[in-house]
């Protein structure tokens, strides 16, 4: 992983000759947390207009250009990272390369894509409403720790989207896509000339400035003291429970530490709360729990479906393993075989070029050393139990939890309030 030169891209080559296919991702470093306030959205809608047409070429054209060479170009928007992503034959690379350059330096910004999106986003977020799990995770990030930068939905907000404005969105993508500010990844059958060439075709047409300045917000200090949000939406025979607070950021001294500690709390079947929520009690099909993997301190995150009689014994008991959890930390069996199984399962997300180009990009846009990722086993292998404890007192903190209960608040109200899990608000299900 290096930059072109003095300034430029970082460059990162997984090379595979195995089959004639050439994956590329371009990792514009800003994404969604860099929305401005009160026009969260911006990033997400500069992204797809800028694939909307580009160069020469309206959208249409350069769809079924892309179709003739059986190849395909698509965005994608996180909280770290704007993601161009290509796929090509070897013998059409050059042409697919060529248009994706033209997306990132020569966007059409068509008026009537930018009318045409600013109709479709809402339909998307209605979308998200529909959908009780997808609800639930809108909710938690909202609600989980206020005033933090990845709080922010990347989505947008029926306010936030009548304030989107082409002109922003063009200044944002002329400011943010420089050579610098990219982090470019090829995998497949790519050899050094012809990723030189590609590298050089992406970026030739950049401006060559400075990298922007991004500082997402991250409140030096969280409330504590644990809080229900019960997000009201009738007819529902399940609650749909998030359960978390803040932790530490990906890359973070701990982070080995808490790959082993999520898997013994959530990451397995013979994990604790699968045991206690689904084995023992049938109370969900499943429970799982993670740190979310992004350059900034993000959440630690519970999640289950619970039915909704027992949604409130179902975030008590949650609380409760949590606390423990948090205090004693994973035996030295749980440490053992936790460890024999992140590390066992490892080559199965390093198997492909294309799986590691994208951890090791991952990985420059979250600012770390390189290869921090695919050394994690190495890092496992060092742990003992103790230092997992550690990691859990460290880290986890069930006095500050959040839960968010995406279900019917008459019947389920009750039951909430009385889990311990902290003063309870009602929310409306579209009201955010």
């Amino acid at each position: 992983m290096s930059p072109t030169g003095p300034t430029g891209p970082t460059v990162i080559v997984e090379a595979s000759p195995d089959t004639p296919l050439v994956w590329f991702d371009v990792a514009i470093r800003g994404g969604a947390s860099a929305d401005p306030n009160g026009v969260e959205g911006l990033h997400r809608h500069a992204a797809l207009l800028a694939r909307r047409g580009a160069g020469r070429r309206a959208r249409a054209e350069l769809d079924e250009t892309l179709d003739g060479y059986g190849a395909a170009i698509d965005v994608s928007i996180s909280r770290d990272a704007v993601t161009l992503s290509g796929l090509a034959l070897t013998r059409h690379l050059d042409a697919v390369v060529e248009l994706a350059a033209d997306v990132l330096a020569e966007p059409m910004w068509s008026e009537d894509e930018h009318a045409r999106l600013l109709r479709e986003t809402p339909q998307v977020l209605d979308e998200i409403r529909d959908d009780d799990s997808a609800l639930a995770t809108r909710w938690f990030d909202w609600v989980c720790c206020p005033g933090h930068a990845y709080g922010r939905t990347s989505l947008g907000t029926e306010a936030s989207l009548a304030r989107i404005e082409r002109a922003a969105a063009v200044d944002l993508w002329r400011r943010e896509v420089v050579a610098d500010n990219l982090v470019i990844g090829l995998a497949g059958d790519v050899d050094e000339a012809a990723a030189a060439r590609v590298v050089a075709r992406l970026s030739e047409r950049l401006p060559k400035g400075p990298r922007p300045v991004s500082a997402p917000v991250v409140p030096a200090e969280t409330a504590r003291g644990r809080r229900v949000i019960l997000v009201d939406k009738p007819d529902r025979t399940q609650a749909q429970l998030r359960i978390g607070h803040l932790s530490v950021r990906y890359g973070d001294q701990d982070t080995a530490a808490l790959a082993v500690a999520e898997a013994v709390l959530g990451g397995m079947f013979s994990s604790r709360l699968m045991q206690e929520i689904r084995v023992k009690r049938g109370w969900s099909y499943g429970a799982g729990c993670a740190l979310r993997r992004s350059r900034l301190p993000h959440w630690f995150e519970i999640w289950m479906a619970a039915g909704i009689d027992v949604a409130g014994p179902a975030v008590a008991l949650t609380l409760d393993l949590l606390a423990d959890y948090a205090a004693n930390g994973p035996t030295d069996d749980e440490v053992d075989f936790a460890r024999s199984y992140l590390v066992g399962a490892m080559p199965f997300h390093v198997a492909t070029a294309r799986q590691r180009m994208q951890l090791a990009v991952r990985d420059a846009v979250f600012e770390l050393p390189a290869g921090f990722t695919a050394r994690l086993p190495e890092a496992l292998a060092e742990l003992s139990a103790t230092d997992v404890r550690a990691a859990c007192a460290r880290c986890l903190d069930a006095g500050s939890a959040v839960t968010v209960a995406v279900t019917t608040a008459d019947q389920a109200r009750g039951a909430l309030e009385g889990a311990g899990a902290g003063a309870l608000t009602v929310v409306d299900h579209d009201e955010y």
